[in-house]
């Protein structure tokens, strides 16, 4: 995984559900790119969208996140 999905999944699994905007903060990008990054780990199975502009990680992405730590 990159790291800026790796990072985008760290956001979720400390804060839980969050909107892209405070994502982009938390990861210093733009939100088009954080959106972007959602959406690929939302392809994966890794996030889930909660509303138009709200993700939160799934179990699988948690799994992800330990694995990538190890």
């Amino acid at each position: 995984m990159h790291c800026p999905e790796h990072a985008l999944l760290s956001v979720l699994d400390e804060h839980g559900p969050t909107r892209v905007t405070r994502l982009a903060t938390e990861l210093e990008r733009h939100p088009l790119t954080v959106t972007t990054h959602c959406q690929q780990l939302h392809a994966d199975g890794h996030v889930q969208r909660l509303a138009a502009d709200v993700y939160g990680i799934t179990a699988t992405g948690r799994e992800r996140l330990s694995a990538d730590t190890e």
